[in-house]
C-alpha cells in the first residue's frame, strides 16, 4: 500500500488521478457551505491535503452514505468537510491511501461556471461569425445564412428570413418549443436573484455595454424568435432540414434547404410566455424593445383565443421524409397557461388573470419541473412570485404549498441515494442531468420560501453530482473539472480539430434507457443506471448537449456564483 506521505507529493507533481474512488466536486465547493465528497472505498478517516504544501489542513471521519446504492451499483461512504473554510487547492486522501482529483475552495468557483455556461449559448450562435476576440480557438464563419423555405407540408409557400438565433443541441435546428423553457427558465434566474445574474464580462460581443451578459445572450435569440411569428400571431415551430447534417462545421452545412414547418399552438403558447415575461424584463434597459416584445406576445394570444383547439389537430409531428427533432406535443393546455400567467404578471389585465384562475387547477400544482413537452410549472412559478396588487393570494398560497411539498419529495429521494442525487434509478434517461438541475432551482426556490438552510444544501447537492460525485467520477460539464467530456455528440466539436471540446456545454448524463446505439455495445439492462454514460461522440442519449439544460446550470450556478451561506446559520462538518 502507499504511504500517505507519498500520496502527498503526488498532489503536487502528477496529474490528477482519473480512476480515483474518492469522488468530489471537481469544480469546487464554497468556503461557506455545505461540501461533502464520497468514495467507493470503506475507509474510515481523511485528510484535506494543502496542494501547494502538501501539509494536512482538516481530519475527518467517513461514514456510510449508501449500502448497495441502486443507482450507482456501489456501497457509498461519504466525508463532510463543511466547517473547513480555508481558501485554495485541495485532495482528499482516505487512510486506506485513495486519493481525490484536486479541487479548489473559493468564493468564486461557481461564478466561474455560470459565465462558461453561459458562454457555452454564445457558441451556439447561428448566422453570425464567431471572432477569436470572443471564440478564441472555436472562432468560425457566419452560418446558415440562407434560412429558410417553408417546408412543402406547411400552409405557407416560398422563403422567410429566419437567420440567427442559438442551434438547439448537438445538430443546427432550430426549435420554438425548446427555446420557450430555455429562455423562460434563464429570465426567471434574473428576474428573481438580478444581483447574481448582472455581470457583464462574459466577453460576449455585448459585454461591457452595461447590460447584464445573460440579458444580451437572450436577446440575440429573442430577435430571431421575432422572425418565427406570422402575420396573424401564429408562430412556426422550427427550422431544420428534413435529415439530420453530418459532422460538419456549421457554415460547411450547405448542402441541404433550411426549412420552416407549421404553425403550431404549442410553439404560440410558449412564445407568448417568453416575449411577455421579456417584456417587463428588459423594460429597464430596453423600453422600446420591451414594447415589441408585449405586442407580438398579445398577437400570439390572440391567435390562442382564435384556435382553442391544438393546432394542428393531435398536436405536431414530423411529416414524412422529415428526421429531426420532432419536439411533439400532443396537449397545449401548458403552454396556454404559461401565457396567460406571464401576460397577467406583465400587464395586470384582468382576462390574463381570469384564464389562468379557471385553468391553474386542470393539471397539478407544482409537482414537477419545468420541461420543454410541459411547462405548466412555469406557469404557476410566475404567478406564485407575481407582484401584481390584484394576484389571488389564495391561489398563491396553494402554489406555495405546493412548491414546499414538492420540495419535501426531493429531500426524501436524496437521503434514498448513496450521492445525494434526486432522480430515482429510473430517472437516468436521455437528458436526466437536466433534470437534476431543474430540482435543484425547485430546492432553491423552496429554501428562498421558507428560509431553510437544508434545501440549499441539497441544491449544491445537485451541483456536486454534476460537477463529479457520481460513480463516473467525471464532470458533466465541458471545461469544468480535470475530467470532463471530450468526445461530445455535438458538430462544432467534432468537426473543428481542437482536442477539447466547445468549452461550458452540459452533456445529459447516463441513460439506462440506451436510446442510441453506442449504449447498448457496452452496457445492458441489468447494468446500474448511473454508470450507463459513454464520453464517445455516437452516445448521444448520454454524451449529446442541448439549450434548455445548459438554462439550468446557468440557473443554479448563477445562484451559488455569490456565497450567501457566510450569512447563514454554520454548515456543519467533523474535524
Amino acid at each position: 500500500m502507499k504511504s500517505v506521505s507519498l500520496l502527498m507529493s503526488l498532489c503536487l507533481f502528477v496529474s490528477a488521478p482519473l480512476q480515483s474512488t474518492v469522488f468530489v466536486n471537481q469544480a469546487g465547493y464554497l468556503p461557506h457551505a455545505q461540501k461533502i465528497f464520497f468514495t467507493s472505498t470503506p475507509a474510515d478517516r481523511y485528510s484535506v491535503i494543502d496542494c501547494s504544501s502538501g501539509k494536512t489542513v482538516f481530519t475527518g471521519t467517513i461514514i456510510l452514505s449508501m449500502k448497495n446504492d441502486s443507482s450507482s451499483g456501489i456501497t457509498v461512504y461519504k466525508g463532510d468537510f463543511s466547517s473547513f473554510t480555508q481558501h485554495g487547492h485541495f485532495r482528499i486522501i482516505t487512510n486506506t491511501a485513495d486519493t481525490s482529483i484536486a479541487f479548489s475552495i473559493s468564493d468564486s468557483v461557481f461564478r466561474d461556471v455560470a459565465v462558461k455556461s453561459l458562454k457555452g449559448f454564445y457558441f451556439q450562435r447561428c448566422g453570425e461569425a464567431l471572432l477569436p476576440q470572443h471564440a478564441g480557438a472555436y472562432a468560425h464563419n457566419a452560418c446558415h445564412l440562407a434560412d429558410g423555405v417553408f417546408h412543402p407540408t406547411s400552409d405557407t409557400g416560398g422563403i422567410k428570413d429566419v437567420t440567427g438565433g442559438w442551434h438547439d443541441a448537438g445538430d443546427y435546428g432550430k426549435y420554438i418549443v425548446n427555446t420557450g423553457v430555455t429562455i423562460g427558465t434563464m429570465l426567471m434566474a434574473y428576474e428573481l436573484f438580478p444581483s447574481k445574474f448582472s455581470w457583464d464580462k462574459s466577453n460576449i460581443p455585448e459585454s461591457g455595454n452595461g447590460i447584464p451578459d445573460l440579458l444580451d445572450e437572450v436577446q440575440y435569440e429573442l430577435r430571431w424568435m421575432f422572425k418565427m411569428q406570422r402575420w396573424d400571431g401564429g408562430v412556426y415551430c422550427k427550422v431544420t432540414r428534413e435529415k439530420f447534417e453530418g459532422f460538419v462545421m456549421p457554415e460547411a452545412d450547405t448542402t441541404a434547404p433550411r426549412y420552416i414547418y407549421h404553425v403550431t399552438s404549442a410553439a404560440t403558447g410558449d412564445f407568448a410566455g417568453v416575449f411577455a415575461r421579456a417584456a417587463r424584463v428588459y423594460r429597464p434597459f430596453h423600453p422600446a424593445f420591451a414594447d415589441s416584445c408585449l405586442d407580438v406576445a398579445k398577437l400570439a394570444w390572440h391567435y390562442l383565443m382564435l384556435h382553442p383547439s391544438i393546432v394542428p389537430s393531435g398536436g405536431f409531428m414530423n411529416p414524412a421524409g422529415t428526421i429531426t427533432g420532432n419536439y411533439g406535443d400532443h396537449d397545449d393546455s401548458d403552454e396556454r397557461l404559461w401565457a396567460a400567467a406571464e401576460l397577467f404578471s406583465t400587464t395586470g389585465e384582468e382576462q390574463y388573470q381570469t384564464f389562468y384562475a379557471e385553468h391553474y387547477t386542470e393539471g397539478e400544482l407544482i409537482a414537477e419541473t419545468m420541461t420543454w413537452a410541459n411547462v405548466r410549472t412555469l406557469a404557476h412559478l410566475t404567478y406564485l412570485f407575481s407582484n401584481r396588487q390584484s394576484v389571488n393570494p389564495a391561489i398563491q398560497n396553494a402554489l406555495r404549498q405546493s412548491l414546499i411539498d414538492y420540495a419535501k419529495e426531493l429531500t426524501h429521494l436524496i437521503a434514498l441515494d448513496g450521492f445525494q442525487v434526486s432522480i430515482r434509478p429510473k430517472d437516468y434517461y436521455w437528458g436526466c442531468n437536466s433534470e437534476v438541475l431543474n430540482r435543484a432551482i425547485i430546492l432553491i426556490l423552496a429554501g428562498q420560501e421558507t428560509h431553510e438552510h437544508q434545501y440549499l444544501d441539497e441544491a449544491l447537492a445537485q451541483l456536486n453530482y454534476i460537477f463529479g460525485s457520481n460513480i463516473n467520477n467525471i464532470s458533466y460539464v465541458t471545461g469544468i473539472g480535470a475530467h470532463h467530456p471530450m468526445h461530445i455528440h455535438h458538430r462544432p466539436s467534432g468537426a473543428d480539430h481542437i482536442d477539447e471540446p466547445v468549452p461550458g456545454l452540459l452533456v445529459g448524463g447516463p441513460s439506462h434507457h440506451m436510446e442510441d446505439y453506442a449504449l447498448p455495445k457496452h452496457f445492458s439492462s441489468a447494468t446500474p443506471p448511473a454508470q450507463c454514460y459513454l464520453d464517445e461522440q455516437e452516445s448521444y442519449a448520454s454524451n449529446e448537449i442541448c439549450l434548455n439544460w445548459n438554462a439550468a446550470l446557468v440557473f443554479v450556478a448563477g445562484y451559488f456564483s455569490v456565497d450567501d451561506f457566510s450569512k447563514m446559520k454554520p454548515a456543519n462538518g467533523s474535524k
